[in-house]
């Protein structure tokens, strides 16, 4: 397929949309630097819950819309089974250096690379429930205490990486391939899935949450993809 600026919007799509979430992370890290004994969480609570409600929507849109579609490989693997991915992946590749086996080379690394993104959302949503378990261990204690703020701490810097680490693995593994096999107008779609919320009293909650946060170049960049 040709790679014509509209047929990757998609993916311009992605990175601004992963992009904002990353600094949303950033800025939640940043109100736990400055937590000290007896501070309020009301500040963090709200900054929290307004980016796991994002990452969250995104990660299902993500699970129902885009990694399913590689429909050749199962999405329901366990630990065990996503090592015996990479283990295959390993010896196809010395059987390509033997035999010069190029598809199935191919064959196994798709199947990595879906087990992969498959694992990394299962992470994402332990990290979040980490943080949540901390802050449910916080209800009704008036004070913050020093052990709760280091938890805190521990357990937001853990769910940043895990978020970034699956944004960068999805933008270079996964995302050429939903490119390659999405239609323009299947991609139209799930492009409006990403940044518009139909069962929502307020759809454009999360695509007004975008705007806010970015600049006006990736602004008439989402305009464009939504005007397709």
């Amino acid at each position: 397929m040709e790679k014509s600026q509209d047929n990757l919007i998609l993916t311009d799509v992605m990175i601004i949309l992963h992009n904002a979430l990353n600094n949303e992370g950033k800025k939640v890290q940043r109100i736990v630097e400055d937590l000290h004994e007896g501070s309020s969480l009301q500040e963090f609570q709200l900054s929290f819950n307004s980016w796991a409600s994002i990452l969250m929507y995104h990660a299902d849109v993500e699970d129902e819309n885009m990694t399913s579609i590689l429909t050749d490989f199962s999405l329901a693997r366990d630990n065990e089974a996503e090592h015996l991915e990479l283990k295959e992946l390993s010896e196809s590749l010395n059987e390509y250096l033997d035999n010069h086996s190029v598809d199935n080379l191919e064959r196994n690394a798709k199947s990595a690379i879906i087990a992969l993104e498959h694992h990394q959302h299962l992470e994402l949503i332990e990290a979040l429930n980490d943080v949540l378990d901390v802050l449910n261990n916080e209800i009704g204690k008036t004070k913050l205490v020093a052990r709760t703020i280091r938890h805190l701490y521990a357990k937001i810097v853990n769910l940043r990486t895990s978020q970034e680490d699956h944004f960068e693995s999805e933008e270079a593994l996964v995302l050429p391939e939903v490119e390659a096999r999405l239609s323009i107008e299947d991609k139209k779609k799930l492009i409006g899935k990403l940044l518009i919320d139909h069962e929502s009293e307020d759809p454009n909650w999360l695509i007004n949450w975008l705007f806010e946060n970015v600049g006006q170049n990736n602004r008439d960049t989402i305009s464009k993809a939504l005007a397709l």
